[in-house]
């Protein structure tokens, strides 16, 4: 299997804006009507690497490193965008605790 990061050009520290960005540069020089394999190695290795979540799974698959694990998570918390609690779930969150 390529790397995904080498089919696009990329070093495995780049953020969604610049993986996204290379895709498209991509898409438009190999377009599936005339280069229908180059396209779909580029496609291919863009699914693998648009979503935060999938990127930090396959690094932890590749390195199997438990040590590895905690940055890795910490990673992903960083670059998944928070989610704002509404009054009602941070009233229900208090009267549990």
């Amino acid at each position: 299997m390529t790397d995904p990061y080498e089919v696009l050009g990329l070093t495995p520290d780049s953020d969604d804006t610049t993986i996204r960005k290379r895709y498209l540069e991509l898409v438009k020089q190999h377009p599936p009507e005339r280069s229908p394999e180059k396209f779909r190695d580029i496609r291919a290795a863009y699914d693998q690497l648009r979503d935060a979540t999938t990127r930090v799974r396959g690094r932890l698959f590749e390195q199997r490193s438990s040590r590895d694990i905690d940055t890795l998570i910490e990673e992903l918390a960083c670059q998944t965008p928070r989610r704002r609690l509404s009054l009602k779930a941070l009233l229900t969150m208090t009267r549990r605790s």
